[in-house]
């Protein structure tokens, strides 16, 4: 596993067999060891190693694609036949690019791989749940490392690999009826502080043993980076693609040039930022680019894959998703520009407000003004006269993110790598936004 020699081997394997007019090999190995724990035992501790092969061939205006997760030369052979046939059975194509050639001028990323070590993580769970233990807490969280080994090659001399690597630990406490989270995730094992992230969750659980009720209504916020993270998540799905601004389903369609934020907020796409995991190219293998997408509040550009950039007369960003796609290329390395101070700093400039650690259940109500719903979860605060008073029971949102972020008041210094659904990652810092819309309360 984890061999980039093996995965060029098995491409050439399938270009050498394949008599398509065209053929594009995509070679995956995955490496993961995971840790599931709570505070009194391990629940799971495994190694996980998994491969796979997928083909995609052209022949006489037909597409076809087949995949394996056997790596071996005959596995892969059979795949690229089945591909073959697969295509002949579909209609004719209408639009089709030729695959893309070689690239030049490629800033891979390739560190050293993250060795799966269980005595190490062990470990670290035992600090973790030491201190959950001695705080009369409960606990269930996740640990864990993973390498991603990813090759792209194709018949008209495209070949690319990169290494993303990935540390990550995930900690939710209960003390009482309080609840509260904290995560980390890092391109390194020693990015990670899993002390810290043990302290943030117990220290909200502690803190949210006995919730009031507020009413629902519009109150100042402050958001921590996982509620950023999980907001502009959909900025990210369902805003700054081409496809999505050509269609008119995007909030930045026919809105290029003109103010749709706070002139605090700056957003680009950037995998080269040097806290952001992935890999630095396209489900084609073209480089992803950096792109500014909204500089001062004002929208500047969107991510383009080959297609949309045909279409638009532009060059593409390298974002295309896995081809055949419909859903045209999206953003994966979301950087939002940090203010300075911390969380603490935008908190003080609250008169009264909510304080949220993560949203829950997010989804979209309607993609134009990113109308979104959801609720707040593991951490949820009053504040009063610029102090974090007293824990409240979670509410549930009802809020356009393009009038939220016109209503930003405060942007933190505090950006860091922060997961979101469906396993994307953004570096985000806190955000404090006026006239936040809650429309209910819950009973907990």
């Amino acid at each position: 596993m984890l061999d980039p020699e093996r995965a060029r081997r098995l491409a050439h394997v399938a270009l050498e067999e394949s008599r398509a007019a065209e053929t594009e090999v995509s070679v995956t190995q995955y490496e993961q060891e995971l840790n599931r724990f709570t505070a009194d035992h391990p629940v799971q501790n495994l190694v996980r190693r998994l491969a796979r092969v997928a083909v995609r061939v052209r022949v006489d205006g037909r597409e076809g694609k087949a995949s394996t997760g056997t790596p071996t030369d005959e596995a892969v052979r059979r795949t690229v036949r089945r591909a073959v046939e697969v295509a002949r059975r579909m209609p004719v194509a209408g639009e089709i690019l030729p695959l893309p050639a070689a690239q030049e001028g490629y800033r891979l990323r390739r560190p050293d791989p993250l060795s799966p070590d269980p005595g190490q993580t062990a470990d670290a769970v035992a600090r973790m749940t030491g201190l959950c233990r001695e705080r009369g807490c409960t606990a269930a969280g996740v640990k864990g490392v993973a390498n991603d080994l990813r090759l792209i090659a194709n018949s008209n001399g495209l070949e690319v690999w990169d290494l993303d690597t990935q540390a990550n630990v995930s900690l939710s406490v209960f003390h009482g009826a309080g609840a509260g989270w904290a995560s980390g995730v890092a391109p390194r094992r020693d990015g990670l502080d899993d002390g810290a992230v043990a302290e943030r969750a117990v220290g909200k659980a502690i803190a949210s043993t006995t919730p009031d009720s507020v009413p629902p209504g519009d109150y100042t916020v402050v958001l921590e980076p996982a509620a950023v993270s999980a907001l502009l998540l959909f900025a990210a799905y369902k805003g700054f693609g081409a496809q999505q601004v050509h269609d008119g389903s995007s909030f930045l369609a026919g809105k290029i040039g003109e103010r749709v934020a706070h002139e605090s907020i700056s957003i680009e796409d950037d995998v080269h930022h040097p806290q952001t995991v992935g890999h630095v190219f396209d489900g084609e293998g073209v480089p992803r680019a950096p792109v500014s997408l909204i500089a001062n509040g004002v929208a500047c550009g969107v991510v383009h894959d080959r297609r949309t950039a045909k279409r638009t007369g532009c060059r593409t960003t390298g974002h295309a998703m896995p081809q055949p796609s419909m859903m045209g290329p999206l953003p994966s390395n979301l950087v939002l520009a940090p203010g300075t101070g911390r969380t603490d700093d935008l908190v003080r400039g609250v008169d009264r407000g909510v304080l949220v650690t993560e949203f829950h259940y997010t989804n979209m109500v309607e993609p134009t003004r990113l109308t979104l719903t959801g609720m707040t979860r593991n951490g949820t605060f009053l504040i009063e006269n610029g102090v974090v008073t007293r824990p409240v029971k979670n509410m549930r949102f009802t809020q356009s993110l393009v009038e939220a972020l016109g209503r930003v008041a405060g942007v933190g210094g505090d950006a860091r790598l922060s997961g979101a659904l469906f396993g994307g990652h953004m570096v985000v810092p806190s955000l404090a936004i006026d006239g936040f819309h809650f429309t209910s309360q819950t009973e907990f």
